[in-house]
């Protein structure tokens, strides 16, 4: 206090200290070490069995006991703490300290960083940096790490995490799952894998995950009426506007999560039992109808210019009380409610204003759905502030990059929720696979895909539960002769040449591998072993999936615009299949030994029949309950009868469902 001297004795000391002791810092759970011994990742505890040279039949096993009691998200917002990329100048000298820092902040000393063998010649440092760092909420909302000489200025400081446990990251010494991989230079992060945990503890199975997306606000643009001249035809020109009418309404998410459970982030694939597949650009051409080539979406900025841009979107200074009418605040990483931008945004009468609110909510609630329901992300706002360059961005690019960071976080055992755009996810699934197809309405064929596919609304809760056991062991036995390779015709990419580009893609600070060399049935071509994907400069992707991490230098967005240098040749790189499934020989030993194809435990026992599907149930019971009313001696004629009125009001009672989004009396 100003003017007035302050004496501390040591008895005034002794005092303060009794009126006011000391916090007692509580161990935290990664602190936690079992009377096993065994170290705690979270709470995933992993033992490790012998360190013989792992079989495929006599393989160790991980043994791993997941606690469902993990929370992802321990924040009030909603939204799952999902790691980015540190920014630039933290690259890779941040990283996270453990738990346990003594009072002046210094991390506990440990081992050196380990070495992982990559499997094609050099070497990653992955482990622990000098630089301690914590949590934040980045550039565009989500957490990355940063040096800890930067904390505490923002107020958005959430949790530590370590990178002294590196269990999630499999090496040749490593104790392999008899499921395999046998050979980890694939799928290095398989040890926190969902997958894995799926193999040796089932009971341990978190189920079906939380999707996220949002078919109230795309109904909600979808009648927006326009109040500035000009506007809806600016909106028009991006090639965005669209989306409203292609996004599914209902989610099948046991499908969904089915087949997260065979995403590999470490290639960016599905791996099923005849190989890898994957969502490639020309996919999200012909299901989305939005550019997939343009300018690389790869700009960041710093969070108070995010803050301050928003500012200038709605008019208002960062500072100011924002409410009233339009029913939105701002939120510390300066995210806003949709529902408020809107009306902001129609309240200001300037056509520039308003189109960029509009697309600020369209694109948060179509191609880059995060998980906090009903909040945009600042980030957004980086490529729509020059009207001029609307059209110029790689939109699709962008969405399958932020999917694919979405699709890696939900791997992780402790994930529970997945978000990005899920219709490009669902409607990709029904394109490939016609077990899992819906009925299907006619088309011109330059619309988007996405919007012939019904999405029926599926019961949830242990019917959903069910339906994910059945779709697991479809999957499991699975052939590539139950795919659909080139569903656009064998020259569905011909049109697309940036599909064949290799390398990473990118929306603001994610950034994420893109091969296409790993999916050449997909492109009519035989498969063939593909070479080594280009390892990221930073990784962490623990069990726990809060504090997950990939990081790229950001001149790799220079390779992006060096088409003819990173484009794939495919007659160079293989030759045109004769079957569609066609592979070289050696490409399923190869494959079975550094993947891990199957997510149950096969057994002796005979094959059994494939389980029915929910239409494929509702069709036979309905074809019975019809049949004797057909009067018709010929039961193959009635059955066929049967097929078709069911067929015919099954399409009816789903597009009722989809556009109304309630189930007919």
């Amino acid at each position: 206090m100003e003017g007035r001297a302050c004496r501390l004795t040591a008895t005034g000391r002794k005092e303060n200290e009794e009126k006011n002791p000391p916090k007692v810092r509580r161990k935290k759970k990664a602190d936690v070490v079992r009377p096993n011994g065994h170290p705690t990742v979270g709470q995933l505890s992993l033992s490790r069995g012998t360190t013989s040279t792992p079989t495929p039949d006599t393989a160790p096993v991980w043994q791993a006991n997941w606690s469902d009691s993990i929370d992802e998200d321990d924040d009030d917002d909603g939204d799952a703490e999902v790691g980015n990329a540190p920014d630039a100048g933290a690259a890779a000298g941040a990283a996270a300290v453990d738990d346990a820092v003594d009072g002046a902040g210094d991390a506990e000393a440990g081992d050196a960083p380990p070495q992982a063998d990559l499997g094609v010649g050099k070497t990653a440092r992955v482990g622990v940096s000098s630089t301690a760092s914590s949590h934040f909420r980045g550039p565009d909302g989500r957490y990355a790490s940063r040096p800890s000489s930067e904390d505490g200025g923002d107020g958005n400081r959430k949790r530590k995490t370590t990178r002294k446990d590196m269990s999630w990251f499999l090496t040749a010494e490593s104790p392999m799952c008899s499921g395999g991989p046998v050979i980890p230079d694939v799928i290095p992060s398989f040890g926190g894998h969902i997958g894995l945990v799926l193999w040796n503890s089932p009971e341990q199975d978190r189920g079906v995950l939380d999707g996220f997306h949002r078919p109230r606000a795309v109904e909600t643009l979808r009648r927006y009426k326009w109040s500035a001249e000009g506007s809806k035809e600016m909106v028009e020109a991006t090639g965005l506007s669209h989306l409203t009418g292609c996004m599914m309404q209902h989610l099948d998410m046991a499908l969904l999560s089915a087949f997260v459970e065979r995403w590999q982030p470490d290639t960016n694939t599905f791996h099923m039992p005849f190989g890898e597949i994957s969502i490639l650009l020309h996919d999200v051409h012909h299901i989305l109808r939005i550019p997939v080539d343009g300018q690389l979406m790869g700009d960041e900025a710093s969070q108070d210019t995010l803050k301050s841009d928003m500012g200038g979107l709605v008019r208002l200074s960062v500072d100011a009380q924002v409410g009233g009418k339009w029913k939105s605040k701002w939120y510390d990483n300066g995210a806003m409610h949709a529902e408020g931008l809107l009306v902001r945004g129609g309240e200001l009468k300037i056509k520039e204003m308003e189109v960029q609110c509009y697309l600020f909510v369209l694109l948060g609630s179509t191609l880059f759905v995060d998980k906090s329901r009903d909040r945009i992300r600042p980030a957004i706002n980086l490529f729509l502030k020059d009207h001029r360059r609307l059209a110029d961005y790689a939109w699709g690019a962008g969405a399958l990059d932020y999917l694919y960071r979405q699709l890696g976080v939900a791997t992780r055992a402790g994930s529970k929720g997945l978000c990005g755009c899920l219709t490009l996810l669902q409607a990709w699934i029904y394109e490939y696979f016609p077990l899992f197809r819906p009925s299907q309405l006619p088309q011109s064929p330059d619309a988007p895909r996405a919007s012939s596919w019904i999405s029926p609304r599926l019961p949830g809760g242990d019917e959903a539960r069910q339906r994910l056991v059945r779709y697991r062991q479809l999957l499991d036995e699975l052939s590539a002769d139950d795919v659909t390779w080139t569903p656009y015709g064998r020259d569905g990419h011909t049109d697309i040449p940036r599909s064949l580009y290799t390398g990473p893609i990118r929306f603001s600070d994610i950034a994420e591998g893109y091969d296409p060399s790993r999916c050449l049935r997909q492109f009519g071509y035989r498969q063939i072993i593909p070479a080594a994907m280009t390892v990221p400069h930073d990784q962490y992707r623990p069990a726990s999936g809060s504090s997950y991490i990939v990081f790229w230098d950001p001149w790799v967005n220079q390779l992006w615009d060096n088409v003819a240098a990173r484009r794939l040749e495919l007659d160079f790189a293989s030759r045109p299949c004769e079957q569609p499934s066609e592979i070289v020989e050696e490409y399923v030993d190869w494959f079975l030994t550094r993947s891990h194809p199957r997510i149950t435990h096969p057994t002796d026992e005979e094959p059994q029949p494939r389980p029915l599907l929910v239409h494929q149930v509702l069709r036979e019971q309905i074809v019975d309950r019809l049949g004797p009313l057909l009067q018709t001696r010929d039961r193959s004629k009635w059955e066929e009868d049967g097929g078709k009125l069911y067929d015919m009001a099954a399409g009816v009672f789903e597009l009722y469902d989809q556009l109304v989004g309630q189930p007919p009396q």
